[in-house]
């Protein structure tokens, strides 16, 4: 149901459209690079106003890696069942026995929003903060994917994977960039 403060927004999938966009190649060296990048092609090539994201997982001791190569990390090909366990893997090797302290992260999403025109209406940057799993732990939990069972929630003393999908959604990186995302759709559609 939609509040009468909220803007008139009808949100419609890449699915939905009747027509075949070919992906970008994602080159840029940042989260918002490429979250404008994605949002500028797919605006051009559907003529919609569209929103895109580019997320993923920055370690302080690794200089910021994987970083805008998150989800390629390891350079493996193949679906999630294959390149996520190459990634977690690379990750935890270039850690190696690094103390647990060390081991600071977050994870990032950064929303962009474009119209077909290639104007940027909006970007907005949501952050979780966190770490790595240390040397003597092991990964945990079900739920999530890529590095969801490495990054440990200090304050909740547990992984991602671990959260349930409602608790992650309030305090997930994705879920801050879409609040705030929220709130820069009803100041333009205030205007």
């Amino acid at each position: 149901m939609r509040r009468e403060s909220d803007p008139a927004v009808d949100i419609v999938t890449l699915d939905a459209l009747d027509v075949e966009i070919d992906e970008p190649v994602e080159d840029q060296p940042t989260f918002e690079g490429n979250a404008v990048l994605k949002a500028r092609h797919y605006a051009q090539a559907s003529g919609m106003t569209c929103l895109a994201d580019d997320s993923g997982l920055e370690v302080d001791a690794l200089g910021g890696e994987p970083g805008v190569r998150s989800a390629r990390y390891a350079g493996v090909a193949g679906g999630r069942d294959v390149a996520d366990p190459a990634n977690n893997a690379l990750l935890l090797e270039r850690l190696g026995e690094m103390p647990t302290e060390q081991r600071t992260a977050r994870f990032v999403c950064v929303m962009a929003l474009a119209e077909p025109s290639g104007e940027v209406l909006a970007t907005e940057r949501g952050t979780i903060e966190g770490r790595i799993i240390g040397p003597n732990e092991a990964s945990r939990g079900k739920n999530g994917f890529g590095y969801d069972p490495l990054f440990v929630v200090p304050e909740l003393g547990k992984t991602s994977a671990e959260l349930s999908a409602e608790h992650k959604n309030r305090i997930s990186h994705r879920g801050a960039a879409s609040r705030l995302m929220y709130e820069r759709l009803r100041e333009i559609a205030s205007t």
